[in-house]
């Protein structure tokens, strides 16, 4: 094309010479075995099963009952969900072949499709009993170890298929996890394996995604989200991969991001209850507070048990000003019967306080008696109490508070004074001792964010 270009712009008089035939080479014969085999290994390629099945039936094969085609053949029903097809394939094959390997492992395979994870184990190490270098097998069984958490299993039986197939993507992608998973994760390893795996299946979505935790355990985010960027694009209708990348971007801060990625999980299972806590985080870290309180409240409709959630939701509705469900829930939070969680009185004063705002000044001084039984004395907490109870009580308390050598403890004790002191109408007072508690800054305390908002209040309202 660049020689008749140019020979349109040139004015040169020298003749054209005549045009030279070259003959064309004769490309070597293909023979309908490799051109078959060259069909369907394309068509494998390109994620079309059914496609490489019609080139199975079409091709003029030499030997089309030899036991390797069969398993050929039944691989390919496999990878294009014919499960009941590729299980008749198998076991025309193991009837005639019972030791066929291959035609086991396939087999193996269909039984986890089904759910038999104990015949699929109990194939498995047939198999490998025979054959103990036998990869494909070394990395399923090593998937059902990994399932079972039994990691150190897992880890040994990926390493052994690895060593006979370095290149073996469920061994590289298993052992990736199997890093991540141990109780001191290795996620330099693990990134490393996933790595690799992505370079062997460049179009392998979960590659990414694991991937991804591996860089999130090293606080490496931005790369971490990319990695789900990209799995996204690879298979944009698996939502487990945008609720992925939104608990990457609520850990970023990214909270418009987070929501964006949260909802549209949403809206395509709206049953996934931690979606509702993960955004409702999002939304109240944007002060949206009536979105994040109703996200708390539709995850505790699908799951009331969700302890982790009362808090939160308590500490929202008492911002909304919705004190009687406020003090449901902060009780909620002081009785939580998770062992773990040790018991704190902090929630059971805040159920009382929240009784207070409502009105019910009555049922708030009968809650704390009760509550206060199960107090540690002495304590901050039990001074507080007994203020609660008895207003006259207020100057061993205000001593109590002052002397109080724990910074945390005393900060409560400050707030919780503050905020009986609103109440009495002291507000100057009040204000006073909310800025004490917001300029203390103890960020990771429920009566900072409280003090700050009653402070926010009360400062836009005459003071005394």
């Amino acid at each position: 094309m660049l020689l008749v270009l140019f020979g349109c712009a040139t004015t040169t008089e020298e003749p054209v010479p005549e045009r030279v035939e070259i003959p064309e080479e004769e490309a070597p014969p293909v023979s309908p075995v490799e051109e078959a085999y060259e069909s369907i290994s394309l068509a494998v390629t390109l994620g079309n099963p059914m496609d490489a099945i019609a080139a199975y039936e079409a091709a003029e094969l030499e030997d089309p009952d030899s036991p390797d085609t069969q398993v050929l053949l039944a691989n390919l029903y496999l990878a294009a969900g014919e499960v009941a097809s590729a299980e008749e394939v198998l076991r025309r094959v193991l009837e005639t072949d019972p030791e066929n390997l291959e035609a086991r492992f396939s087999m193996a395979l269909i039984l986890g499709a089904r759910g038999d994870e104990d015949g699929r184990e109990e194939l498995l190490l047939e198999i490998l009993e025979i054959d103990p270098e036998h990869a494909a097998a070394q990395a399923a069984y090593g998937e059902i170890q990994l399932q079972n958490r039994r990691f150190e299993a897992a880890e040994e039986a990926f390493a052994a298929s690895l060593a006979q197939e370095e290149d073996n993507l469920v061994a590289l992608v298993g052992l990736g996890n199997v890093k991540l998973r141990l109780s001191e994760p290795e996620p330099e390893q693990a990134e490393v394996l996933l790595t690799r795996a992505i370079e062997i299946a460049p179009e392998f979505p979960f590659s990414y995604v694991d991937r991804s935790r591996a860089r999130a355990m090293q606080y490496r985010l931005e790369e971490a989200e990319t990695d789900l960027d990209r799995a996204i694009e690879l298979d944009d209708e698996y939502l487990w991969h945008r609720y992925d990348r939104g608990n990457v971007r609520l850990e970023r801060r990214d909270m418009v991001g987070a929501v964006e990625d949260y909802t549209w999980v949403i809206e395509h299972d709206p049953d996934i209850f931690l979606t509702y806590v993960y955004r409702a985080r999002a939304y109240d870290s944007m002060g949206d507070r009536e979105a994040a309180a109703a996200d708390y409240r539709e995850a505790l409709r699908q799951r009331p048990d969700y302890e982790p959630a009362y808090g939160p939701l308590a500490v929202l509705l008492f911002e909304l000003g919705e004190y009687d469900d406020a003090a449901r829930y902060f009780d909620q939070t002081w009785n939580i019967t998770d062992p773990a969680v040790p018991a704190d009185p902090a929630y059971a004063l805040l159920s009382s306080l929240s009784l207070k705002h409502a009105g019910r000044e009555a049922e708030s001084r009968e809650y704390i008696e009760d509550q206060a039984a199960s107090f540690p004395r002495p304590s901050i907490y039990w001074e507080i109490a007994r203020y609660y109870i008895t207003p006259s009580y207020e100057g061993r308390v205000i001593q109590e508070v002052n002397t109080e050598e724990e910074r945390a403890l005393q900060v409560r004790g400050k707030f919780f004074l503050a905020a009986r002191m609103e109440l009495l109408g002291r507000t100057r007072s009040a204000v006073n001792l909310y800025r004490d508690v917001v300029d203390e800054d103890l960020r990771g305390l429920v009566v900072t964010r409280l003090a700050a908002h009653r402070y926010g209040i009360l400062t836009e309202e005459p003071q005394e």
